[in-house]
């Protein structure tokens, strides 16, 4: 039986492997503290802080961008869940495909206090 932290993780990348950036979104704000820092890739290392992450995503998929990821393991380590996988982002007709690994942070409280990811 997965802990409370993989369960949450495991249902973001639910969301996203089918293209619901903006569901997953709200479902990781709702988890989320209120000084969380999230570092998404397309952020090209832009740090957003707590609600900021909805309207960048937002205004991601407003300019026609569209964001997959899966995931191909989840571990727990200390107070993070660690994510494997995959992203593929379409935007202006080019494809682009990359193996990148998530660390999502959490709190006492089992809230998310920062999330990044980094190509694998």
């Amino acid at each position: 039986m997965d802990s409370p932290r993989i369960q949450l993780i495991r249902k973001l990348f639910e969301l996203i492997e089918t293209n619901n950036i903006a569901r997953a979104s709200e479902e990781l704000l709702a988890h989320s503290s209120d000084e969380a820092v999230f570092e998404p890739y397309s952020s090209h290392g832009r740090v957003l802080q707590g609600r900021e992450l909805r309207s960048f995503w937002e205004d991601l998929e407003g300019d026609g961008a569209q964001i997959r990821a899966g995931a191909y393991s989840f571990t727990e380590e200390g107070d993070s869940v660690v994510v494997s996988g995959w992203v593929r982002t379409i935007k202006d007709g080019r494809l682009a495909d990359s193996q990148s690994r998530w660390v999502y942070r959490f709190n006492e409280d089992d809230q998310v206090v920062s999330a990044r990811v980094e190509r694998a």
